[in-house]
């Protein structure tokens, strides 16, 4: 029995699934994305659903609240103001697109399917001489076919890195384990003595060591509680900002002006961030003009 099958019989309906609401059906697959992602042992405990359903809930809606702050799109062939404050000169545009490592792996699957594409934009500030504030390092992101969809993909690729990193958390106390148990292991081999024999007779009885029992006393209910605790804190993970966001103005105070808002990432770089769209014609042209990949904003 599948996974998803598994959690779609706890609601009791496993011989008649057709009769599933889609938002249980939405709810098992999302529970079983989460324990796949995470730790199988999870589904062995009764209450799994009922622990995760409303964390798995409060970290997508943080994510999804987070991103609807992100303002635009702007278009990159129209004369918005707000290019020629982002962009240093007219040009810096069709190279941001063709450095894109998005828009080289990306491109090839949306071109036949719009004339044309969304994403997110991200820029970094830096000092230039005389306390000047200049944008650099234009960076694109999840291209898609609308805003709206450009926004999902973000949310789910934060998401899956929350759940990613609890389980690299937890794949890093088994290494700290392995190495242990060699050490100790070493040190048997090599007949140890004084306050070491203690130790090593654990390990000979089969025992975990001090310094990982607590690891492998961790059972799939402390599992299932640590995850509740990690989902219920998605803001670790990214982070958006209007308050320390960017301020960009066309002109006067009476004229139009934008806010930028900070987004700061897992990869500790920090990014202003907002919508954009763009023709495929203009990215197809822009990546044969550029042999040079920039970097990636990673979520």
């Amino acid at each position: 029995m599948s996974l998803i099958r598994k959690i779609t019989g706890l609601l009791g309906r496993e011989e008649t699934q057709q009769k599933v609401s889609p938002r249980e059906q939405r709810g098992a697959e999302l529970l079983a994305h989460v324990v796949e992602m995470t730790d199988m042992r999870i589904a062995d405990e009764g209450n799994y659903r009922e622990v995760l359903l409303p964390a798995i809930k409060i970290a997508r809606a943080y994510y999804e609240q987070s991103l609807d702050i992100v303002p635009g799109p702007v278009a990159l062939d129209s004369e918005h103001f707000l290019l020629s404050r982002i962009f240093p000169s007219p040009e810096d545009i069709p190279s941001c697109l063709g450095r894109s490592l998005a828009v080289k792996n990306e491109l090839p699957t949306y071109e036949a399917e719009a004339p044309r594409l969304y994403a997110l934009l991200g820029v970094r500030i830096k000092q230039a001489p005389e306390n000047k504030q200049v944008f650099t390092d234009h960076t694109v992101r999840s291209l898609a076919l609308s805003p709206s969809r450009v926004r999902q993909t973000l949310k789910e690729a934060a998401f899956d890195s929350l759940l990613q990193s609890f389980a690299n958390e937890n794949l890093h106390y088994e290494k700290k384990l392995e190495q242990a148990r060699a050490q100790y292991e070493l040190l048997q081999a090599a007949g140890v003595t004084g306050h070491h024999a203690e130790e090593a007779d654990v390990m000979q009885q089969g025992k975990t060591p001090p310094l990982v029992r607590a690891y492998l006393n961790k059972s799939a209910d402390q599992v299932l509680s640590s995850l509740r605790e990690w989902l219920y804190s998605p803001q670790h993970l990214m982070r958006i900002s209007m308050n320390d966001g960017f301020l960009v103005q066309e002109g006067s105070k009476d004229e139009e002006e934008w806010r930028l808002p900070l987004m700061v990432t897992q990869d500790r770089r920090q990014w202003n961030v907002c919508l954009i769209s763009f023709p495929v014609v203009m990215a197809r042209k822009a990546l044969k003009a550029e042999a040079h990949n920039h970097r990636f904003i990673l979520i």
